[in-house]
């Protein structure tokens, strides 16, 4: 008898689970499907440079996503700032980029962003030496969680990454990268890669790129890639995203097996629309 409760709950709880996703599959095709705002529209257009130069296919994936991402995160201004339609549009327009193409859940363990006026503070705890820690204050521009539910992000920071499309640094896709890594449950690098063969494809590709990297912070050698990636294999991943849609051409022609695993995880080739060599002639 217990043994028949049981299989019968556990059938039931997975009728319940599919009747849920189902729904919200549902919600956000209609989502997805509505008239976009004509106002919203002009300020993407005005502030977000890289949307002229998508393909029309895109746009309107790209338009359809953000109706989704904006009804299903909560933001909220911090240090006086109010929240407009230009920050949250600015926010979601960078974020859902990296959504085109594939079929995604939408950051799923993030629930709130955060937004402050410029730089702010964050309590920390810095490690010593061995077992030692202290208690400290840093000016941070952005910071997400694995566990938090929460990104925070300095609107100045926002607005002048969206506007420079093509310096290899973006503090929306850097943040929003960490999401995509912990979509595996972990906070190690790799996003939920689709097959075995990807995983370790990308696996030996960042185990090499990471070293080398690695390796350039510590002579000082010059390099692409923001060294700041060379703290632990989730700065690197999030580092690689900014220079992957912000620098494809220089990526492409300094990593070309990097850009190729890059390329196969975010199913696009941001070089059909970068401005990145228009910009350097």
């Amino acid at each position: 008898m217990s043994e028949l409760f049981s299989r019968g709950g556990f059938a039931v709880g997975r009728l319940y689970f599919g009747m849920f996703f189902g729904l919200k599959e549902r919600r956000r095709r209609q989502l997805r499907a509505q008239l976009f705002p004509k106002d919203w529209l002009k300020l993407i257009e005005r502030d977000v440079p890289f949307f002229h130069r998508l393909s029309a296919n895109d746009q309107v994936e790209l338009m359809g996503h953000i109706q989704v991402f904006l009804a299903e995160k909560r933001f909220e201004g911090c240090n006086g700032l109010e929240i407009t339609d230009e920050i949250r549009l600015t926010i979601a327009a960078q974020a859902c980029l990296l959504l085109l193409h594939r079929k995604t859940d939408y950051f799923p363990r993030l629930l709130t962003i955060l937004v402050y006026p410029s730089i702010y503070v964050a309590e920390e705890e810095r490690p010593i030496e061995g077992p030692v820690w202290e208690e400290g204050a840093s000016l941070r521009q952005g910071e997400t969680g694995r566990t938090l539910g929460a990104m925070v992000l300095a609107w100045d920071a926002v607005k002048s990454g969206a506007a420079d499309s093509s310096d290899g640094k973006n503090l929306v896709l850097h943040e929003f990268a960490h999401q995509l890594d912990y979509e595996n449950d972990a906070a190690d690098g790799a996003p939920a890669l689709a097959t075995r063969d990807q995983r370790l494809s990308w696996r030996e590709v960042m185990r090499i790129e990471f070293a080398s990297l690695r390796a350039a912070d510590e002579t000082g050698i010059p390099t692409l890639l923001d060294t700041y990636g060379a703290t632990n294999p989730a700065e690197f991943f999030a580092v690689l995203t900014e220079a992957f849609f912000e620098r494809p051409y220089a990526l492409r022609g300094h990593h070309p097996k990097m850009y190729t695993e890059l390329r196969r995880y975010f199913l696009q080739d941001p070089i059909e629309y970068s401005d990145e060599r228009m910009k350097s002639s």
